[in-house]
């Protein structure tokens, strides 16, 4: 069976690959900062963050693919600590890419960038051949890392994929506007969020995000190619709250506070021909996805 090693499998998205790609064919390996992972019938790996050791994990088995999921994803977190953040989100990628380099050169990279790499685009849709022009340092390092792994596809040949993820959400995400909103809707009265209300965003659910990644593996090439991962639809964030507000116990009403967050873009909308021609289309919407994140949520 081919195998599979996930960075950051304790975390957000990682946690979800991990469940996701243990129901299939893959033999799965998981590698994190923590002590013990939260699922117990795999292959885990903790790593220090001051001495990884990566060159002991890819020396010591062969993998067929890594999924890089670990790194930092804090928008304002950068803004007020740029060099844990480039550390994080750039640094620890080449380590990675030069431990595939000299012990496992023929495991297959797969790279969660980040569409913070774009910026506020000219137009709407965005497509993978847009202007990148980052706004906060978390951007700017997702877009080095980007380069990094084309340094190491044209110069040694380690053939990888970047995927571009929007605003991925779902069970298990503790951060972010839906964990915002359904805090301040458990235990605030006067409920504000940042901005107007009329920004937008390209939600995609994790369980959709892990079924691009496995069909991404299964058919691309590797040639350092470029991919988006959004649903292709525009949300604005006063719907999000709208359908957090119907779904969520209670009558609280959200309101916008008009203040604009340094670093958030203002709109944002993936164009997803690439992975259309893979025969991908996501199936969760965010009208079924939202509830169950708010039924989650309660449950914890």
């Amino acid at each position: 069976m081919p195998a599979i090693l996930i960075l950051g499998s304790e975390g957000f998205i990682g946690s979800n690959l991990v469940k996701h790609f243990q129901t299939t064919e893959f033999t799965v390996t998981g590698c994190d900062l923590y002590e013990t992972s939260r699922e117990q019938n795999y292959r885990y790996y903790k790593v220090s963050r001051l001495s990884p050791g990566w060159e002991e994990i890819f020396s010591g088995r062969h993998f067929d693919f890594c999924i890089n999921a670990a790194g930092s994803g804090n928008v304002p977190y950068s803004m007020s600590h740029p060099l844990a953040d480039f550390e994080a989100n750039t640094l620890d990628v080449i380590r990675v890419l030069d431990a595939i380099r000299q012990f496992d050169p023929g495991c297959r990279y797969v790279h969660l960038s980040s569409a913070a790499v774009y910026g506020n685009p000219i137009q709407l849709p965005v497509n993978e051949s847009a202007s990148t022009t980052p706004l906060s340092p978390y951007g700017f390092h997702k877009l080095m890392s980007e380069f990094v792994c084309r340094e190491y596809y044209q110069v040694f040949d380690i053939r990888s994929v970047i995927i571009r993820p929007f605003s991925v959400y779902g069970e298990g995400l503790r951060k972010q506007l839906f964990w915002d909103i359904c805090n301040k809707l458990k235990n605030e009265e006067n409920i504000k969020l940042f901005g107007t209300g009329k920004e937008s965003r390209d939600f995609l659910h994790v369980r959709d995000l892990a079924l691009l990644i496995q069909r991404i593996m299964e058919q691309l090439d590797f040639s350092c190619n470029v991919i988006n991962a959004g649903s292709g639809t525009e949300s604005t964030l006063q719907v999000v709250a709208d359908v957090m507000q119907r779904t969520f116990k209670g009558k609280k009403k959200i309101s916008f506070s008009g203040e604009v967050r340094k670093g958030d873009p203002v709109n944002w909308r993936a164009d997803t021909s690439i992975y259309k021609k893979l025969g991908f289309t996501p199936s969760i919407t965010l009208e079924d996805g939202i509830p169950v994140y708010v039924n989650w949520f309660d449950s914890i």
